[in-house]
């Protein structure tokens, strides 16, 4: 497994894909900050109150924003497309399988996959806490009074959990999607439509269920995207995400439960993954 990890860390590290889909956040965050602050410095600007301890805070884990979003879980899809079924597109495969276990070889795609995406989340978040810093520092901006290390670390903290689950199950889907079709394109498409799918569905709920109102109530809750909000919305706010659909019961799971179904959806996915690669004939 070790072995395995290794390798793919080797062979994606400084990978196209990875340049483009993984490290773009750091290294765009960076440029951006930087082009800022020089914005700043030759624009002339009014003298400003300083910003609220919380809010100044809160901007440091922006970046934690991104992986639950739409755009972002594609972003996610494309890269797990690359990293489970690149294999097939260079004709790789014959030449690993025979001399590692099927399960660590993908074990290892999973765990590449997710530390370099959290790598690069991270990163970028304690990019975004230094150049706030420095940007306030070089344009005069008052600093808030109030900021500690606890309250930064719990922001980053906060924001790295109420992305994880979107986060695991967007590479679930797109690493199933690559087994099975064996194809980087149709992985990414069908990882693309399978994110748009559950978020349109959220969307559409309250008119869907006007034609079918039990169905539609029970995918709901049965279907992950849900769920993402109310483990987020406990994280934040210490309550669950109430759904209210047309003449029907509200939708306001604890978050154990929750977190128990976004973990069935995972595993179950995943382990799709794992016994469709192993009953796979590699040629």
């Amino acid at each position: 497994m070790l072995e395995a990890f290794a390798a793919e860390t080797l062979k994606f590290r400084r990978h196209r894909a990875t340049w483009f889909l993984v490290w773009i956040y750091p290294i765009g965050f960076l440029l951006l900050s930087v082009l800022l602050i020089c914005v700043g410095l030759i624009q002339a600007r009014p003298e400003t109150a300083a910003p609220a301890a919380s809010k100044w805070i809160e901007s440091t884990a922006a970046i934690w924003y991104v992986p639950p979003h739409m755009f972002g879980r594609y972003l996610i899809a494309a890269f797990a497309a690359f990293v489970f079924a690149g294999e097939y597109g260079w004709n790789t495969w014959k030449l690993v399988v025979p001399h590692r276990s099927r399960s660590a070889l993908i074990a290892a795609k999973f765990a590449m996959t997710f530390l370099f995406l959290y790598g690069a989340f991270l990163l970028t978040g304690l990019l975004t806490l230094l150049m706030g810093w420095i940007g306030d520092v070089v344009l005069g901006s008052p600093i808030p009074e109030g900021i500690t290390a606890a309250a930064l670390a719990k922001a980053q903290y906060l924001g790295a959990v109420a992305a994880l689950a979107p986060v695991l199950v967007t590479i679930a889907y797109t690493s199933l999607a690559a087994v099975l079709t064996r194809s980087t394109i149709a992985a990414l498409v069908i990882g693309l439509v399978a994110v748009t799918a559950e978020q349109a569905f959220l969307g559409l709920a309250p008119i869907l269920s006007i034609y079918a109102p039990r169905l539609v109530w029970g995918l709901y809750q049965l279907l992950p995207g849900y769920h993402f909000d109310n483990l987020s919305s406990w994280l934040g706010q210490g309550s669950a995400s109430q759904t209210r659909l047309p003449e029907l019961e509200p939708i306001a799971w604890s978050w154990p439960a929750s977190l128990a179904l976004v973990g069935a959806w995972v595993v179950g996915v995943a382990g799709l993954t794992f016994v469709s690669f192993k009953r796979q004939d590699i040629n």
